[in-house]
């Protein structure tokens, strides 16, 4: 049963959308708020002799960009010889790399050293796959607060906790598990600057703190919270909690303070983790398998299974609210 939770976690992380809004071969790209770059085509085949490249630049000299590529990956895979993307920090190819990347496998989330990314995309005659789509956003940090922590416990504080924390905070704290590890944070302080009358559907106008069990905006959304609504006890599976607070120019609180604990999983030492399990060896069927929406038959919700060797599966719609469903 370990091997299937993980296996359904994981899958959970993995559900992010497709975007289509730039298939554009190549260009100069100034972030104002996040958005997508894909190879061109996609998630139709790309087109053969394709040499792509663009600049990717945050507004401000000290600002970082964190990059994430949609789980549905698909370039030639021949050692990254003749198909591939690349990642480099800077404005060219003489930049520090970063990565080079090919095959099905969707590379990590990757966070820029300065404020600019140089992204290359290769093709060549032949043998084409369905190519890559990348969400760029600026990676949020900000006074005194943003930090990653990779200790088995600690305390995560508001700036200036116990007491009010400045105005125009834009931070985030990241944790990072190692894996077949669990994340259990518990808040024992909270108060944000309250939003008594929001319109509807929306609320935490003012100040806010979010929290997600992975990256910022990638990762399954946990909530939003504000005024003396504590998160209370929050427990990631995915090795990664990130939190970010944002503060106006107005009312300031007290803030939070939380505790956090890593706990490892144990695994039975006669338990073997190599065999495949339902999604892979076609114990859990494909009537089991269901999805809030499909792009077409060939990225149908069976094809989510693991290590699937077509097109995997991908949403018609471009939202967070897409979803992917194992049936007892």
């Amino acid at each position: 049963m370990h091997c299937g939770l993980v296996f359904i976690l994981f899958m959970g992380i993995l559900l992010v959308v497709k975007a289509f809004k730039n298939d554009k071969c190549g260009g100069n790209i100034r972030i104002s708020a996040a958005s997508y770059l894909t190879s061109p085509g996609y998630p139709m085949s790309y087109p053969p002799s394709q040499r792509c490249t663009w600049v990717i630049s945050a507004p401000g000299p000290h600002q970082r960009i964190l990059i994430n590529f949609n789980p549905h990956f698909d370039l030639e895979d021949r050692e990254c010889k003749y198909d591939y993307v690349e990642v480099r920090d800077g404005v060219d190819e003489s930049g520090q790399l970063v990565g080079k990347y090919c095959g099905k496998i969707a590379p990590s989330p990757v966070v820029s050293s300065g404020n600019q990314l140089f992204i290359k995309f290769v093709s060549d005659y032949e043998t084409h796959g369905a190519g890559f789509s990348i969400r760029y956003e600026i990676f949020k940090t900000g006074p005194e607060c943003s930090r990653n922590f990779t200790s088995n416990s600690g305390v995560i504080k508001s700036p200036g906790f116990p007491e009010k924390y400045p105005n125009n905070l834009d931070c985030t704290f990241m944790i990072f598990a190692p894996k077949m590890s669990e994340i259990i944070l518990e808040f024992e302080s909270f108060e944000l600057e309250p939003d008594p009358t929001p319109p509807s559907g929306v609320f935490c106008r003012y100040d806010r703190l979010e929290i997600w069990d992975g990256f910022p905006g990638v990762g399954p959304y946990v909530g939003r919270y504000c005024g003396q609504n504590t998160p209370g006890r929050i427990i990631s599976y995915t090795g990664i909690l990130a939190l970010t607070i944002n503060t106006d120019s107005a009312i300031a609180k007290e803030g939070f303070s939380a505790n956090f604990t890593v706990i490892e999983r144990t695994v039975p030492e006669d338990f073997d983790c190599s065999d495949p399990l339902g999604m892979e060896s076609g114990e859990i069927t494909s009537d089991q398998i269901i999805a809030s929406s499909q792009y077409n038959p060939s990225w149908s919700p069976e094809r989510s299974r693991l290590n699937y060797y077509e097109n995997a599966w991908t949403p018609a719609e471009d939202s967070n609210k897409e979803w992917i469903q194992v049936l007892p």
